[in-house]
This record gives structure tokens, C-alpha cells and sequence, in this order.
């Protein structure tokens, strides 16, 4: 046999077997089904334009992000909003993905500068973006300032504070990154919750239902308990089904499951069933506060029109949920053209 015959056997001998896992039927006992918005494509449309009207990749890099179809989120998510306000949340979800690639592997300093270009684009909708800025900056303006114009002032306001703490959770990100930091399950999610853009895009659905709701409704303790479950469920969606992305990048130490294996000292299959029990703890503990608030058990009525906005907005909840989950598997970003068949086999191979 030839030296050349005997290396090529030995390199194919030696190669190692694809890693296989399954993903957990999460949303098996979710009461919501998929709906979707009957304008997503016009939206899908407007807001693509508008985004590449930037030039904010290369050509090949924005057909690789289009792919992802950020709007087909937003379809899933929101969808009883109208057109224009659907345009502005799949607005909302390019700003977000767009800010996420301007500031991925970056140092920490210029994560930091990017992140504050948004910021001051958002409190200063009408002030025109210095020379030199990235263009993430004009780009939070102008999706800020149309978003803004039929946007109530009380939503106005937690969106911008939603923002902020954000904007913190992603430098705090960047730092942990260049630190190689592998936090606590307790750390991480603290921090993914605000990370994953949850809080922002919670006074879009408000937005999109045509719902205001008062400050003190939005801070009760059940409120806020049902908003951090959403988060919760979304973190952990988010990450078992981009965990394969992740490693393939090699970039997945900040994820759910990399944090469980390493905090849990088990196995992929070990932290895929840590995740799966405890969302399905979230899930149980979701529906009983759901239900609590609407049957008013420890919970006060704030009169017929508020009582009825609250209902709305907690649907709405409940039909984020099922949105992203779908968007996981019907959209190109984790999971390429095999997202549908993976979804009704949830078989994944890293290869």
C-alpha cells in the first residue's frame, strides 16, 4: 500500500463520529398554536429595503443574514399588529441582529461605542448622527423615530429603559467574552434575560395589540413574574436550538447548555434534560399566574378597560412564546433548509 493509500486510511479511520443530540418537546403541553400576520411579507418587504438601503454588509453577508428572516419573527410574534406597526417590529429585530453582528468578537471598547450610538440615536431621534459614527446609529434612529411617532407615552418609556438595559447586558457580554468567563446557571440567566431582548420587544407587542397599560399594572409582582418566565422560556429556546451554530462558530461558552454541562458536570443529553425540566417548571408556573390573574385571585382589577388590556397582553405573552419557537425551525438561521424536518424529528447533527 502506498504511503498516500495508508494516510488517507488513517485519516478516515481516526476521523470522529458526528455528535447527535435531540432537542426537548419544550411547548408539548403550550396552549397557544402557531398563528401568523397576513401582512409578514409586505413587512418582510418594506423592511428588508430599508435595512439594505445601509449597505450594512457585505452582499454576501446580507443575503447570509436575510436568510435568517428576522420579519418571520416578528410575523410569529406579533400577529394581530396592522402593517405599519408590523413594519416597525420587524424594524425593531434588524436593529436588534444588526447591532448583535456590529458587535460580535469586538473589544470590549468598541462594543461599548456602538452600543452607546444607539442609545443616543434613540433619546435624540431628531439630532443628525456625527460623521464617522457606525452606521448602527443612523439606523436606531430612523427605526426608533418612525417606531416612536404611534408609540404611547408610557410604552415610549419602558422601551427606552428596556433599551438601556439592554444595551448593558450586551457590553457585559462582550466583557465576559474576552475573559473566556463561564458563569453560574444563576449568573448567566440574570444576565441572558436582559440579553436576549425580551423587555424591548414586549412594549412592541404592546404596541401591536394597541394596548397601554399603567406603569403600576406593568410592576406588579404577577406581571412581572409572567414577563420573566416569556424571557426565561426564550433564553433557553433560544440557546439549545443555536447551540449547534454556537460550536460549529466555536463560540458557544456564553449558551445555556455549555453553562449547565460545565456547572452541572454532565454530559450534552445531561444538560439538555437539566434545560427541558426546567422549562417545563416555567411552563407550569406561567399558566397557574396566568390564571390566577385572570380569575383576580391575589391579584386587584384596574377597571373593564384595563382588566381587558392585561388579558390581551398576557395572550399576547403566551403567543410570543409559540412564535419564537416556530421561528426557530422555520427560519435559515440555526438550522439552514433541515429546520422543518428537525422540528418534527428534533434530531440535530454538529457536522
Amino acid at each position: 500500500m502506498s504511503s498516500t493509500a495508508t494516510q488517507i486510511f488513517v485519516q478516515t479511520r481516526e476521523a470522529p463520529e458526528p455528535l447527535v443530540y435531540y432537542l426537548p418537546y419544550t411547548l408539548r403541553n403550550w396552549p397557544w398554536q402557531r398563528v401568523i400576520s397576513p401582512h409578514y411579507r409586505a413587512a418582510q418587504k418594506e423592511s428588508v429595503a430599508w435595512l439594505e438601503s445601509f449597505k450594512p454588509f457585505s452582499p454576501a453577508a446580507q443575503i447570509a443574514f436575510n436568510k435568517c428572516d428576522f420579519s418571520l419573527v416578528c410575523a410569529l410574534t406579533f400577529p394581530e399588529a396592522s402593517h405599519v406597526k408590523l413594519r416597525s417590529c420587524c424594524d425593531l429585530m434588524h436593529t436588534f441582529f444588526t447591532l448583535d453582528e456590529y458587535t460580535d468578537n469586538l473589544p470590549t471598547k468598541e462594543v461599548i461605542a456602538r452600543c452607546e450610538a444607539t442609545m443616543d440615536a434613540i433619546l435624540h431621534v431628531d439630532k443628525p448622527r456625527p460623521e464617522g459614527e457606525s452606521i448602527i446609529g443612523e439606523i436606531a434612529r430612523q427605526f426608533w423615530k418612525r417606531a416612536s411617532s404611534f408609540a404611547p407615552e408610557p410604552v415610549k418609556e419602558r422601551f427606552v429603559k428596556a433599551w438601556r438595559i439592554y444595551l448593558d447586558s450586551v457590553i457585559q457580554q462582550a466583557e465576559r467574552r474576552s475573559s473566556s468567563y463561564i458563569c453560574t446557571i444563576d449568573e448567566y440567566m440574570l444576565a441572558r434575560r436582559d440579553n436576549i431582548g425580551s423587555d424591548p420587544s414586549f412594549a412592541f407587542l404592546e404596541i401591536s395589540l394597541n394596548v397601554c397599560l399603567p406603569h403600576e399594572v406593568m410592576e406588579h409582582p404577577a406581571i412581572a413574574s409572567l414577563n420573566k418566565d416569556t424571557s426565561d422560556m426564550i433564553v433557553l429556546a433560544n440557546d439549545m436550538s443555536s447551540y449547534k451554530k454556537e460550536v460549529l462558530a466555536d463560540d458557544s461558552d456564553y449558551n445555556a447548555v455549555t453553562v449547565v454541562m460545565h456547572n452541572e458536570k454532565t454530559d450534552l443529553a445531561g444538560a439538555l434534560q437539566w434545560l427541558s425540566d426546567r422549562h417545563d417548571e416555567i411552563v407550569e408556573h406561567f399558566l397557574r399566574v396566568r390564571d390566577d390573574i385572570l380569575n383576580k385571585r391575589n391579584f386587584p382589577t384596574y377597571g373593564e378597560d384595563i382588566d381587558r388590556q392585561i388579558a390581551l397582553y398576557i395572550n399576547g405573552l403566551g403567543q410570543w412564546i409559540r412564535g419564537h419557537d416556530e421561528w426557530n425551525f422555520g427560519s435559515g438561521r440555526y438550522f439552514g433548509s433541515r429546520g422543518l424536518e428537525i422540528q418534527k424529528t428534533r434530531k440535530v447533527v454538529i457536522a
